[in-house]
């Protein structure tokens, strides 16, 4: 303990006497520790970020449509022109799944189109409309911060002319005004007001509820279609089905897939005409693209420990050379060579550990200027800040074996002459 003690202040003592060159020295440890750090600490925010929007989501909910969010099994290229021949769910699989799944709990459907919304003086274009069916609420997690949620009666008659709208196409169209129960303009129908959902930001399988109004998707097909020649092909209404428990749903893949071939009537032969997705497809996929940025992120931080490696490796050798007689009179009064070996690791230590201290201060500030921005928060985690000081001392480690081996191998009798 006492040689750790004198080899730390041996170490603060190089620092003061010798500033611009410990400060240049540590400098490239300072930015390696805080491009590797940095990254691993943003991408593990938003892993994280991810993680919890689809445990809110569900890993049970499996979604069905004519796209596949990624190229299916056996492609090697996102077949787009193939997806969109397929034909559309419709509400009548949707009914179909209901009656006969023993394994699923709750099927609805959603389907998404542009429309122009307008509350007296006040007009927002191009907003997004949702018209879902009666269980959609309890696939997805809207929640009513005033007013209610459809009730069944309204969603299956398809007579109800309500709407729910997001927080922010709220504030837009009425500013201070309270909006249930008025009425307001989506294309050239009206709809009453009757609820408002909590402001939610995008969520990770596409519905942005904050800037969107959700409508009835019976009342919608009173007077409007959609089939295969919708918005040229592209119309894509999705069905969700929630599973009865996690552990069963692979065997409810199974049974659904099954019910949707017999309604379509295809041979055995045949290929499904439609896309189930599922959210650990996309977690995996994102996981690839984390680890690979983790990867740039390390190649780009490693130069950097390189040039923080000689520069420690340098001060090293030239404090081992200014201290080259104190060397000869420890030795020559019985210190070992071991020990003058730990005394310069230590030092060297020190040195990089402080410009690991440095790279991870400036990662928090990084993190405190991305909060901002971000609409999660970015933080900095302990294995972060353990794998930061560890990746310090190692650099130490390296930077100064060769010095204090150079200082340890030393003729006392020629250190003292020197």
């Amino acid at each position: 303990m006492k040689t750790l003690g004198i080899s730390i202040i041996s170490g603060f003592q190089e620092l003061l006497a010798y500033p611009l060159r410990s400060i240049l020295s540590i400098l490239g440890v300072s930015i390696g520790v805080f491009c590797i750090v940095s990254v691993s600490t943003v991408f593990d925010s938003m892993e994280s970020n991810i993680q919890e929007n689809m445990a809110t989501l569900g890993n049970d909910v499996l979604y069905i449509g004519k796209f596949a969010w990624m190229p299916e099994k056996g492609e090697s290229e996102y077949t787009w022109w193939r997806y969109k021949a397929r034909p559309v769910v419709t509400k009548e699989e949707m009914q179909l799944i209901q009656r006969e799944s023993r394994l699923s709990s709750y099927a609805a459907l959603s389907y998404s189109y542009n429309d122009a919304l307008m509350f007296r003086g006040n007009k927002v274009n191009a907003a997004t409309i949702y018209p879902v069916t009666y269980d959609f609420n309890k696939l997805q997690p809207i929640d009513i911060e005033r007013g209610r949620y459809f009730s069944a009666v309204e969603m299956q008659l398809g007579r109800t002319n309500g709407v729910i709208l997001g927080s922010d196409l709220a504030e837009a169209l009425f500013q201070r005004i309270q909006p249930i129960d008025k009425e307001i303009k989506i294309g050239d129908r009206k709809y009453v007001v009757l609820g408002l959902i909590k402001k939610m930001g995008q969520m990770i399988t596409g519905f942005d509820f904050d800037n969107a109004a959700i409508i009835s998707y019976n009342y919608f097909l009173s007077f409007d279609r959609i089939d295969q020649q919708t918005n040229g092909g592209f119309a894509d209404p999705l069905l969700m089905i929630k599973a009865r428990s996690d552990k069963k749903f692979n065997s409810m893949k199974f049974e659904i897939e099954g019910l949707l071939r017999r309604a379509r009537r295809l041979r055995a032969n045949e290929p499904n005409n439609f896309a189930f997705n599922q959210l650990d497809g996309i977690q995996e996929k994102v996981g690839e693209i984390f680890s690979q940025i983790k990867m740039i992120g390390w190649i780009i931080g490693g130069f950097s420990l390189i040039v923080g490696i000689f520069s420690v490796a340098n001060i090293m050798f030239v404090s081992v050379k200014d201290r080259t007689s104190i060397i000869g009179i420890k030795k020559a009064i019985g210190a070992q060579n071991q020990t003058i070996l730990i005394e310069f690791l230590l030092e060297a230590v020190v040195l990089c550990t402080l410009g690991g201290l440095l790279g991870m201060l400036l990662t928090f500030i990084l993190t405190q200027i991305l909060t901002g921005y971000f609409e999660f928060p970015i933080f900095i985690n302990a294995a972060n800040i353990l794998y930061g000081i560890i990746l310090s001392i190692v650099v130490g480690i390296i930077a100064g074996y060769i010095p204090a081996r150079r200082a340890a191998k030393m003729n006392p009798v020629t250190a003292i002459r020197s």
